[in-house]
């Protein structure tokens, strides 16, 4: 179990410990690929359960995090980005993004400062103009560490108005910039009920999940051009050594060619020993005990 994971039988907070106005609910964080969804996640949680590459769809399937403060518990759903599908894969997780719209408390539509000039398309706006009819919205502008300050406005007056935003919060989330902002913002809007998490657990994701989706960002970062998106990483076994404080980890990656194989591995398994070595860093750092 992960350190951040409470057990089954953890009780949730005790209802009358909870503080009056107390608020929880889901959030969803949707936009374009590489928009940033991954990354603004991991800042709100200050700690790493989204995996992030320069690649857009890196993620593949619905995120989990959980946030609980003293006021109120958000869990996010981080999705893969909303685009026009054009492959099974895409067309799958165009889907999964889509149904976590639905049944949700609130939306964060995230959008990237540098690519404003490229409006959403019929699909996404059509899509939110639907949600936002029972479901609040709050815009979030993401990266304006890479814009002047007399830049932003400009920006915010072309999307105040395509949709009734509640906020429309301006974020850098790889520095963290106006993000305890938006936390708040998404607090106040939340319905007021007990918390759906434990205290202290940041993500419903199993160790096998996580530590499968760390060796594909390593893929994503150190490949190039379409042999990332024709993978996928399968953990086949798990040996908790205890008197050694090590667990062994059995992964598969399994790729759609042979010829990807052979790039995958590397000359004389180069590649692949950098995977491994990059992802059992991560791994460490996350479970706290050695990794092989």
């Amino acid at each position: 179990m992960l350190a951040t994971d409470a057990p089954d039988e953890t009780p949730l907070i005790d209802p009358n410990a909870i503080p009056p106005n107390f608020r929880s609910g889901l959030v969803s964080l949707v936009g374009l690929s590489n928009v940033g969804k991954s990354t603004l996640l991991n800042q709100i949680l200050g700690t790493k359960v989204a995996i992030v590459s320069p690649k857009p769809q890196t993620t593949r399937t619905r995120i989990t995090g959980v946030l609980t403060r003293d006021d109120g518990q958000i869990v996010f759903i981080d999705t893969p980005g909303i685009h026009q599908p054009k492959f099974e894969l895409n067309r799958r997780m165009t889907q999964i993004a889509i149904q976590s719209l639905r049944e949700i408390d609130l939306v964060c539509w995230v959008i990237d400062v540098i690519r404003e000039a490229d409006l959403p398309s019929p699909m996404m706006l059509e899509l939110l103009k639907e949600i936002e009819k029972s479901t609040p919205i709050i815009l979030v502008i993401n990266k304006i560490d890479k814009i002047k300050k007399i830049d932003l406005l400009p920006v915010i007056d072309r999307y105040r108005y395509l949709l009734d935003f509640k906020e429309i919060v301006p974020v850098s989330a790889l520095r963290g910039t106006n993000v305890p902002q938006l936390v708040d913002a998404i607090i106040q809007y939340l319905p007021e009920g007990p918390p759906l998490y434990p205290p202290g657990q940041i993500t419903d994701m199993s160790d096998e999940f996580m530590i499968s989706e760390l060796i594909r960002e390593k893929i994503f970062r150190i490949l190039r051009q379409e042999v990332p998106y024709c993978t996928a990483v399968q953990i086949r076994a798990m040996d908790v050594q205890k008197e050694k404080n090590l667990l062994v980890v059995y992964a598969d990656i399994w790729v759609e060619k042979t010829s990807q194989k052979g790039i995958l591995i590397g000359k004389g398994g180069r590649m692949i020993k950098q995977i491994g070595t990059l992802a059992r860093k991560e791994i460490e750092a996350l479970l706290g005990v050695r990794v092989y």
